[in-house]
C-alpha cells in the first residue's frame, strides 16, 4: 500500500483506486474510514471481507453534500433542517432509501433504509466531489477493534488490504452521531460528536416528530 500526503497527485490516485473497486483509506473528522465505491458490489464485498464485518451489518455513506445525499434517501423536513444544520459534521442520518437508489444493494441487505453523512475534513470532501458518488466508509479498522484516530492507529491488515492511505488531519477520535428518522421522532442509534441536547434544539420546532428518543 502506497501513502500520499495531502496533494493533487494523492487526490489522483485515490480516484483511480476507487474508480477501479480498489479500497482507500481516507481521513474524517471523526476517525480514518476505509472506503469503497458504494455503486460497486465488489468493491463492497471486498469492503465487508476486510473489515470481516457480517454482511447483515449495513454500512453508512459519506456523500459530498446534500444534493448528492437525495439521490440515495428520501428527506423529510426534519432531515432537512438536521442537515442544514450540522452538515458538513459528524451527524450520520438514517433515512428511507429512495427505491432508484444508484448503490450497490449490498450496502444495506436488512432493510429499506440508508444512513448517510457529509463529513467536515477537507481533503475527503475534495475526493467526494471528483468522484461524484457516494462512498461506503465505515471506520478503519477490522471489526470490534478501536476506530483509528492516526495513520500510526491503522492495522497493518487493514493497511495492507487497501490501494492507499491518505493521511490527513488528526480526527477527534470520537464516532459521528448515528440517528434514524422515525415517525414518532429522531431516535439516536449511537451517541457520539453531536449532542442529543444540540439535535433536540434544531427539531424542536416539529413538535411531537421532533421529539429526541
Amino acid at each position: 500500500m502506497d501513502t500520499h500526503w495531502q496533494d493533487a497527485r494523492a487526490l489522483e490516485a485515490a480516484l483511480a483506486a476507487l474508480g477501479r473497486g480498489a479500497l482507500v483509506i481516507v481521513p474524517t473528522e471523526t476517525v480514518y474510514g476505509l472506503a469503497a465505491d458504494a455503486h460497486n458490489d465488489g468493491a463492497v464485498q471486498a469492503l465487508y471481507a476486510l473489515k470481516g464485518r457480517p454482511a447483515t451489518q449495513p454500512f453508512s455513506l459519506l456523500v459530498a453534500d446534500r444534493a448528492m445525499a437525495q439521490h440515495y434517501g428520501v428527506f423529510d423536513a426534519r432531515a432537512a433542517a438536521l442537515a442544514a444544520h450540522f452538515w458538513p459534521g459528524p451527524l450520520t442520518l438514517v433515512m428511507p432509501r429512495r427505491a432508484d437508489a444508484p448503490s450497490s444493494p449490498l450496502v444495506n441487505r436488512k432493510d429499506q433504509s440508508i444512513a448517510v453523512r457529509v463529513p467536515a475534513q477537507a481533503q475527503t470532501l475534495a475526493l467526494l466531489r471528483r468522484f461524484g458518488r457516494a462512498l461506503a466508509a465505515p471506520s478503519a479498522n477490522p471489526a470490534g477493534a478501536p476506530a483509528p484516530v492516526r495513520p500510526e492507529d491503522i492495522a497493518p491488515a487493514i493497511r495492507a488490504g487497501a490501494a492507499l492511505c491518505l493521511d490527513g488531519a488528526a480526527g477527534q477520535g470520537r464516532a459521528s452521531t448515528l440517528a434514524v428518522l422515525e415517525k414518532e421522532g429522531v431516535r439516536i442509534l449511537r451517541p457520539g460528536a453531536i449532542s442529543r441536547e444540540a439535535l433536540a434544539a434544531v427539531l424542536a420546532r416539529f413538535g411531537r416528530q421532533g421529539a429526541v428518543l
